[in-house]
């Protein structure tokens, strides 16, 4: 097992980071593509929102029981390299203990009020018990914080690879249903989990938990915890929402949707990543420089890829998902302006956390939570899966906007210098030129 003291590699640049984490995206969000294709052609609406409504009920679950132990790891292994070993050991064990208790809190109280929702039944809690608890362990953050951003970008690419693969090995064995395609997914994950808790045992070694660093760690991340939850819960809480007050036909069609529009937040999710380690390390103005050039150059890509996306979605989604699923084009449409709402949530938002202000750093994401859950109680009894859409553009808005906000009032820049211009255009282009050479910019 190798030692913590072994020499580091050189820290991977933001811009090649960027890049790593935007292909592993790409790649993985292939995967779950295919799944996602193989559950609409078998499932249908209905039955494809009873499959989002449990797995994204595991990933909130999972999300909320962490109380921001990931994000502390991420920051703390990237400053103290000899405490890797004990890192990775409390943020395995608390997984497992938190996933189990709030878990079992969950499932427990659905069983004994008898409150699942519409197209869930009761022999499907097991499964989402075990879902919360694989959920909970897929977890890059330490060996992003470790600076080891080619290995967490290969293993993420594969994510949605192993899901495709496990629905169809359900498909020729048992056939898909809603119960063998969450049991795909749980499988799926555990895999995810068990590759990464390998890779990270094998780079920095394992140690005893240490008590003393998780009660830091918890401190430092429950400060983090509300943003982390909330940009989590802007993202997944309104498909829960949808299919409670609206029906599992309409988080079927709205799910697809969402699918869809995802991939306009690969990048931002990408940079914010890279940036993460970087501003971590580097806490003086350069830093500040960086998280600027970063949000223009990161927001010219956002407005590009929103023009295409909207010019392809109305005739994508009904030619590649089918007929059934026409009903998913205008949900998408209303879901791609807050792609250029989430690059300034994830940018500055990532920032301040970095920055050792975990506090602030929540503040954005939790304006983004309060303005989505208010609009999608507003909007979805009366417009469905559309007024979601329109909801969660909304919100990752005003939850760009807050961070922003809150980054300018902690590095004093002046909100000019967060417009894009010509030189940033020129900037990535030569950025794209380096990374792709393999070089440092």
């Amino acid at each position: 097992m190798p030692s913590s003291r072994e020499p580091q590699p050189p820290p991977v640049s933001v811009a090649r980071g960027s890049v790593l984490f935007f292909a592993s995206s790409i790649v993985g969000s292939a995967g779950f593509f295919v799944a996602a294709l193989l559950l609409a052609r078998a499932l249908g609406p209905a039955g494809r929102g009873s499959v989002a409504f449990i797995t994204v009920t595991a990933l909130v679950t999972a999300r909320v029981a962490k109380a921001g132990l990931g994000q502390a790891t991420s920051v703390l292994a990237a400053q103290r390299p000899g405490a890797r070993g004990a890192l990775l050991a409390n943020l395995l064990s608390f997984s497992l203990v938190a996933s189990l208790a709030v878990g079992g809190a969950l499932v427990g109280g659905l069983y004994l009020l008898d409150a699942e929702p519409a197209g869930i039944d009761r022999s499907e809690l097991a499964i989402l018990m075990a879902g919360i608890v694989a959920a909970s362990l897929v977890d890059d953050n330490y060996l992003i914080g470790c600076g080891r951003l080619r290995e967490a970008a290969a293993i993420s690419a594969s994510g949605g690879w192993l899901y495709a693969a496990a629905l169809v090995a359900a498909l020729a064995t048992v056939g898909l249903s809603v119960d063998s395609a969450v049991v795909a997914w749980v499988a799926a994950h555990l895999a995810w989990a068990a590759v990464l808790a390998a890779v990270g045992a094998r780079i920095g070694g394992l140690r005893p938990p240490s008590p003393r660093l998780l009660a830091e760690s918890v401190r430092f991340g429950a400060r983090a915890w509300l943003g982390s939850v909330s940009l989590f819960l802007n993202a997944r809480l309104d498909q829960i929402l949808v299919g409670v007050l609206a029906s599992e036909v309409a988080l079927g069609l709205y799910a697809v949707a969402v699918n869809g529009a995802e991939i306009l937040l690969f990048l931002p999710t990408a940079i914010a990543t890279s940036l993460l380690p970087a501003v971590a390390r580097e806490q003086d103005v350069p830093s500040v420089d960086r998280t600027l050039r970063t949000f223009r150059s990161a927001s010219v890509l956002a407005l590009g890829t929103m023009v295409v996306a909207g010019g392809l979605g109305w005739i994508a989604i009904p030619a590649v998902f089918g007929a059934d699923f026409e009903g998913s084009v205008e949900p998408f449409m209303w879901l791609l302006p807050g792609a250029l709402g989430y690059t300034a949530l994830s940018i500055f938002s990532n920032s301040l956390l970095a920055s050792r202000a975990p506090g602030r750093s929540s503040l954005g994401s939790a304006t983004a939570l309060g303005v989505g859950l208010a609009l999608d109680l507003a909007l979805i009894p009366a417009f469905g899966a559309s007024g979601a859409a329109a909801a969660a553009s909304a919100a990752f808005l005003a939850g760009g906007a807050a961070a922003a906000a809150l980054y300018r009032s902690t590095a004093g820049f002046r909100w000019r210098d967060a417009v894009p211009t010509g030189e940033d255009v020129a900037f990535l282009r030569r950025l794209a030129q380096r990374a792709l050479r393999r070089e440092a910019p």
